[in-house]
């Protein structure tokens, strides 16, 4: 599997379990306990700042991202399939519209990501790199391809 495939299928993993720390169950109780995402930070044996300092950027990571633009750039497509008459013009303009948001999402991301692997020790990088490429030979595995 090519590196950009990887990494686009790794950034959602990372950041549901960034997401996922937030959550009261991040201890390992309740529903999210067994999540994988989860697991692969919980198995870092955090300390308690390190939780907190994640928690803290993803709290501020969900404050910026206003989830009203997405819900009007949906509504936007949905009337212009019903329209009588396709107006491509707005079509692309409203797709352009929505990579760009969708840049700005994942460069957010990514740099979320990159603050919470910074918060971590050497020995936490290291096991979860480990993990990570077990993660990928699983999903290699599971998908049946190797490019």
């Amino acid at each position: 599997m090519n590196t950009l495939k990887i990494v686009s299928k790794l950034i959602p993993a990372l950041f549901g379990a960034a997401l996922l720390l937030s959550q009261p169950a991040f201890a390992g109780h309740g529903q999210h306990g067994g999540d994988p995402a989860v697991r692969m930070l919980k198995g870092l044996d955090l300390t308690d700042a390190q939780r907190e300092q994640i928690r803290t950027l993803v709290a501020a990571s969900k404050a910026e991202k206003p989830d009203t633009a997405a819900m009007k750039q949906h509504e936007a497509m949905q009337a212009l399939v019903k329209a009588d008459q396709f107006d491509e013009a707005a079509a692309r303009i409203l797709l352009e519209k929505q990579q760009a948001s969708m840049l700005e999402h994942q460069l957010e991301r990514l740099k979320l990501q990159h603050q919470i692997r910074a918060l971590l020790t050497e020995e936490q990088k290291t096991k979860l790199d480990e993990r990570m490429a077990k993660m990928r030979e699983r999903m290699a595995e599971h998908t049946g391809k190797d490019d």
